[in-house]
């Protein structure tokens, strides 16, 4: 609408015209018209009467200056003005001021104009209402005037009066519109009861329609109510306010698209932007609201992405974020209509399993979990895989609310980490006091380094062709001040989830290089590498460096390197150890048969030694079950390679001679030697010298 025909004499500037000064609607409102700076650009009789204003003073001036600022009155102002732009009407209570210095409470409404859509144009009425008005004086009953209409036609808010006989008297066009009502029930005199009957009996939300029941029932009796009704696939708000003689304004909102950009903003406040799964806020609401139900069973997973740092650090965060993408796809997948699944930071997720009630079955869904999360995905053009790890805690057994729930899930989280093979640990109330004993663990372990509390047992290799030591295996202790020695099964995972790795596999190797140089010139030391050396990429630097500084020939340390460490790279693994085979290095692969591609390995990585797992060996028996046969087969396979096989884990005699009968080169475990000192190590070189 032209802002031209909003400041037009005939509606607003002085003189009044005659229609609104003689026969206003509703003696104890004002209204006044805003551009959308909002300056007044219109000014009415009752706007003088009540504020003492004339046109003439008034007039371009901000609205604000009616608001004293000293009374917060600005505020309440650009928040009425800002929710009219924004939805087409805002509603501040606060303090006005007269011309006088007087002051009194007002109600501020304030409508934005609207075109034939619906959407705000330029400028806005404002109505304000002195809410100090105890009594009106009686007056006609009469339709709203010219003036008056054309206002009311332009507002996107629907009004409709009522008489004290409760018969209709005016309504807008937007008032049908808005609640989808007909002209018959739009007739001048039809009773408010009618109106309120169609729009019970249109189906809607029952709570909703069960409100607006008990407000028709008792309409005699209810002074100012206001209710949000479902019409017509809309969210209406219908406000009502009562005159003193008995009159009635309804008006009606369409709320839609409000409550539609609400629930978008509601939905972004809960969930992750890049998977589309509920964030750590989403998560917390959802259980707080499932633990308050009586009866209500449910299960949460906690769980971590093993590889997804190594990923993101290495091929970028693009490449991470795809990682993140597809496992919540496949989190998705396996999740019940019921359940919830959740993105809480970096590489950890949870799981709400409302699906499965029993042990059994969540413990399906968690196995079911763990197999579609470790299969390979194709990442930017690059196949990687990740493991995971997986705690769980069920509602109410092992926590009646929210906060506890979160706290015992995290704590099997990490049981799991440290776990099994498996990786899937139910919270158990044990894990409350080894908890207690890891974080005193790990508070040591900080200082382990910098205190030189590490020392180096070695575990010998024994030739079965020759009965001499060929070699030892550095194992890592540590020598607690207050504990004493400390195995590393204790404090290896705690080293691993802090991120010390790196600095005791450095440490480790500088060690061994020292200690072994001293040893016969054809005895070889082996060093296991952790995957965090692995991926630090600096690998071959550090080993070049340990050599130098030891003066120990390359020929005569071996490096241990488990399946787990190469699996998310292997590419990257065979450039890392075909640059340490060249140095003269010797690889060794630990833990063969345990891992998920140990043949490929085999095939295309340069190892000089394969370490059959003690599992097998244990499960070997006299040879003629399945651990024998698994032995023979890698023993067969290894002389067919060239590589040498040592069984690791010999504890007893039968176990040391079928070895020797299916051709294995060498042997280490608890049968021949413990792991012992450096200085007892010594001693057995020079007894097995000859």
């Amino acid at each position: 609408m032209d802002m031209a025909f909003l400041t037009d004499s005939s509606l607003f500037l002085c003189p009044v015209p005659i229609g609104l000064a003689a026969a206003p609607v509703l003696p104890d409102h004002f209204i006044c018209l805003l551009d959308h700076a909002g300056d007044i650009t219109g000014w009415s009789a009752d706007a003088e009467r009540i504020s003492g204003y004339r046109a003439a003073d008034i007039l371009g001036r901000p609205f604000s200056d009616l608001f004293p600022s000293d009374q917060g009155g600005v505020g309440v102002l650009s928040q009425a003005l800002e929710a009219a732009w924004n939805w087409g009407r805002g509603e501040r209570t606060g303090t006005a001021g007269r011309k006088d210095g007087s002051r009194f409470r007002a109600q501020v409404v304030v409508h934005a104009f609207t075109d034939d859509q619906g959407r705000p144009t330029v400028g806005a009425a404002a109505f304000i209402r002195d809410l100090t008005v105890q009594k009106l004086p009686a007056g006609p009953h009469c339709p709203a005037d010219t003036a008056l209409d054309i206002i009311l036609r332009k507002l996107s808010e629907g009004v409709a009066l009522f008489g004290a006989d409760h018969g209709l008297v005016y309504c807008n066009a937007r008032f049908g519109a808005i609640l989808g009502l007909s002209e018959d029930l739009l007739r001048y005199g039809t009773s408010s009861d009618q109106l309120l009957s169609e729009l019970m009996g249109v189906p809607g939300d029952g709570g909703d329609a069960m409100v607006l029941h008990q407000t028709h029932v008792g309409l005699e009796e209810q002074r100012d109510w206001t209710i949000e009704i479902r019409r017509l696939d809309r969210s209406v708000l219908l406000s009502c306010f009562v005159l003193p003689d008995g009159r009635r304004v309804v008006t009606c909102d369409d709320m839609t698209a409000r409550r539609q950009a609400e629930s978008r903003a509601t939905y972004l406040e809960q969930h992750d932007p890049l998977t589309a799964l509920a964030n750590l806020y989403g998560l917390q609401r959802h259980l707080q609201i499932h633990c308050a139900r009586p009866g209500n069973r449910f299960s949460v997973f906690y769980f971590d992405l093993f590889g997804f740092k190594r990923v993101n650090n290495t091929m970028g965060h693009a490449a991470g974020d795809e990682l993140l993408r597809i496992a919540a796809g496949r989190i998705r997948a396996i999740l019940g209509s019921s359940d919830l699944g959740a993105h809480l930071r970096g590489n950890k997720f949870a799981i709400v399993a409302h699906s499965e009630q029993e042990d059994g079955g969540i413990d399906a869904l968690a196995r079911r979990l763990r197999t579609a999360l470790t299969r390979p995905i194709a990442v930017l053009g690059h196949e990687v895989t990740v493991g995971v790890g997986i705690g769980i805690v069920r509602f109410p057994e092992d926590g009646a609310d929210r906060d506890t729930l979160l706290w015992n899930a995290d704590i099997a989280l990490q049981h799991a980490k440290d776990g099994d093979a498996s990786r899937i640990r139910f919270y158990d109330p044990d894990m409350d006091e080894a908890r207690r004993r890891r974080m005193e663990l790990e508070r040591d372990l900080r200082f382990a380094l910098e205190r030189d509390e590490f020392v180096l047992y070695y575990q010998p290799f024994l030739n079965l062709k020759t009965n001499r030591i060929v070699g030892f295996e550095a194992l890592i202790r540590w020598q607690h001040p207050q504990r004493g020695l400390v195995s590393p099964g204790d404090f290896i995972p705690a080293a691993e989830s802090m991120g010390l790795m790196y600095d005791i596999g450095v440490w480790t190797l500088d060690a061994a290089c020292r200690e072994a140089v001293g040893w016969p010139a054809d005895t070889v030391v082996s060093v296991n590498v952790s995957a965090a050396q692995f991926r630090h990429g600096g690998l071959v630097e550090t080993v070049k460096r340990a050599l130098a500084c030891s003066g120990l020939d390359a020929m005569r340390l071996e490096l241990e390197i488990t399946e787990t460490a190469m699996i998310d790279d292997v590419p990257h693994a065979g450039r890392v150890l075909r640059q340490l085979r060249d140095m003269g290095v010797q690889i060794a692969l630990d833990d063969f048969g345990t891992g998920y591609s140990s043949l490929s390995f085999l095939h295309s990585l340069p190892f000089t030694r394969i370490k059959i797992d003690r599992s097998f060996i244990r499960d070997m028996g006299n040879g003629m079950g399945d651990g024998g046969a698994i032995v023979r087969a890698i023993t067969g396979l290894c002389g067919s390679l060239g590589v040498v096989a040592t069984a690791e884990g010999v504890e007893t005699q039968a176990q040391f001679d079928y070895l020797k009968q299916v051709n294995c080169s060498e042997i280490q475990g608890f049968f021949f030697s413990y792991p012992c000192p450096a200085a007892e190590a010594r001693k057995l070189l020079d007894v097995h010298r000859d």
